[in-house]
C-alpha cells in the first residue's frame, strides 16, 4: 500500500508542474505526461485455524494449514459469484479445486471439453490420496488480483460418480471436505499446468478423463484447458508468490495468521531483498543433505509438517504418521540448489502426541514433523514456512530478475 501511496502521490507532483504556476508567456505546451497502470491490491490474509466445518457441523480439526479466502465467478461474470473460505495455500501442486458441496446451487459454471467434445474430468492424487472431479471454467478473484476463464476441479461432483481405476488405485479418496481437510485447494507451485506437455501429447491414466454421460475414459489435455496455476494467468503480479508466516513458540500458537504475496519483484512489498535464491530442476525439486543421505527436496506449504526418512526416531501411536521422539530433538539439513548455492536450516522435532495433547486448542506448530510417503524426498512443509519469507517463483520467467523455477528464503 505504500507504494501505491507513493505513486499517486508522484502523479499528482506531475499534474501540478504540468498546470504551471510560474512565469511563461503560456503559449509553449507541455507534452501531456501517460498515466501508468495502478499496481493491484497484492496481499491475501492467510489464517491458520482447525479448519472448515464438515456436513454435520464439526470442524475438521486442522493444524498447518494456511486457508485464504477467495471468490470464483462465473466466466466474464462479476454478479454471479461466491466468496469461498478455508481454501488450502499449497505450493507442492498447481491449480485451483473447490469442493463441490462447497458451491452455491446456481454456480453453473461451464465444463472444460476434451478435443471430441466431451465434459472433462480430472484425477488429482496426492501423496495421502485422491480426488476426482469435473473440470469447469471459472474467473478467480484473489487480493486485488484477477485470473480469468481458468480451468477449475470441481471435487466431489456427482455428474461423475464413478471413478476410474486408474485414478483411486490404492489410496484413501479425499473427495469431501472432512476427508480433504478444505473447501478446496490453491495449487501455486513452480509449475504453470498440473501436468503439462506429458499430458497434451497423449492419455496418461490417473490424471484427465474424457466422460461421455458417466464413463470416463483417460485423454490427452491441450495445455490451455489444464488445470494450472493461476498465478500465471494475472495480468500482473504473475511471476510467483511470497508466503510469510510468524514464528510460533515450542507448544504451538492458535490464531496465527500470515500473508500470501503475489508477484516477485514487481512491488515494494515482494521485493527478494536479502533473501537467497536457489534454482530447482526440472521437476521442481533441490537437493537436501540429512544424516548423511542426499535426497530430492520440495517446499510444501500444502505439507503440515516437515516430512523425511529417519528410522532413528519413534512413530507416534497416536497421531499416525508423526514422529513422537521421547524429547524434543534437534536437526539440520543442508539444502543446495542447482545453481550451487547452499543452506544449513536447523530445526526441531517434538513429540506430536505430547504436543496436541498438552495444546488442543493451538493450530499451529513449528516442531511437526514425520515419516516421508517417499524415502528417497524430504518434504519442507509449513513448519518450514514460520519465521521466514518464502519465495516460489514460476517456472520459465524472470522474478526478480533470476528465471524461474527457484525457491528463495
Amino acid at each position: 500500500m505504500r507504494f501505491l501511496t507513493y505513486l499517486l502521490c508522484l502523479f499528482c507532483s506531475l499534474l501540478l508542474l504540468a498546470c504551471g504556476g510560474g512565469g511563461g508567456s503560456g503559449s509553449a505546451s507541455t507534452p501531456a505526461s501517460t498515466p501508468q497502470p495502478q499496481p493491484a491490491q497484492n496481499v491475501q490474509t492467510l489464517v491458520l485455524d482447525s479448519g472448515p466445518l464438515t456436513a454435520s457441523g464439526q470442524s475438521v480439526g486442522a493444524v498447518n494449514s494456511p486457508y485464504a479466502t477467495l471468490t470464483i465467478c462465473q466466466p466474464g461474470s462479476t454478479t454471479q459469484c461466491q466468496t469461498i473460505d478455508h481454501i488450502l495455500v499449497d505450493t507442492g501442486s498447481s491449480g485451483l479445486r473447490i469442493m463441490s458441496s462447497a458451491l452455491a446451487g446456481n454456480m453453473a459454471l461451464p465444463s472444460v471439453t476434451s478435443a471430441d467434445g466431451s465434459t472433462v474430468a480430472e484425477c488429482a492424487r496426492f501423496a495421502d490420496g485422491y480426488s476426482w472431479g469435473s473440470v469447469k471454467q471459472a474467473d478467480l478473484r484473489i487480493a486485488g488480483e484477477v485470473a480469468s476463464s481458468i480451468s477449475v476441479q470441481i471435487i466431489g461432483d456427482s455428474a461423475f460418480p464413478s471413478v476410474p481405476g486408474g485414478c483411486s488405485g490404492s489410496l484413501v479418496a479425499e473427495n469431501t471436505v472432512a476427508a480433504f481437510h478444505a473447501n478446496g485447494l490453491l495449487g501455486i507451485s513452480t509449475f504453470i499446468q498440473d501436468c503439462g506437455a506429458a499430458c497434451a501429447s497423449q492419455a496418461l491414466a490417473g490424471w484427465y478423463y474424457s466422460c461421455s454421460g458417466t464413463n470416463c475414459s483417460a485423454t490427452a489435455l491441450a495445455l490451455d484447458r489444464q488445470v494450472g496455476n493461476p498465478v500465471a494467468v494475472f495480468p500482473q503480479d504473475n511471476n510467483g508468490t511470497l508466503i510469510q508466516l510468524p514464528a510460533v513458540g515450542s507448544n504451538g500458537a492458535s490464531g496465527v495468521t500470515g500473508s500470501l504475496i503475489f508477484g516477485i519483484g514487481t512491488q515494494a512489498n515482494n521485493a527478494l531483498g536479502g533473501a537467497t535464491i536457489y534454482s530447482l530442476n526440472s521437476s521442481g525439486n533441490l537437493s537436501t543433505l540429512y544424516q548423511g543421505q542426499t535426497m530430492q527436496a520440495f517446499f510444501d506449504s500444502g505439507s503440515n509438517g516437515l516430512f523425511f526418512a529417519d528410522s532413528t526416531i519413534p512413530n507416534c501411536t497416536s497421531s499416525k504418521g508423526f514422529y513422537c521422539p521421547a524429547s524434543t530433538l534437534s536437526r539440520n539439513a543442508v539444502n543446495t540448489g542447482v545453481n550451487g548455492r547452499s543452506n544449513s536450516v536447523s530445526f526441531n522435532v517434538a513429540n506430536a502426541d505430547s504436543l496436541f495433547q498438552s495444546n488442543p486448542g493451538n493450530t499451529a506448530f513449528g516442531n511437526l514433523a514425520g515419516a516421508a510417503a517417499f524415502a528417497s524426498f524430504f518434504d519442507w512443509g509449513l513448519p518450514f514456512y514460520f519465521g521466514r519469507s518464502v519465495y516460489t517463483a514460476l517456472e520459465g520467467v524472470s522474478a526478480g530478475g533470476t528465471a524461474g523455477p527457484y525457491i528463495a528464503y
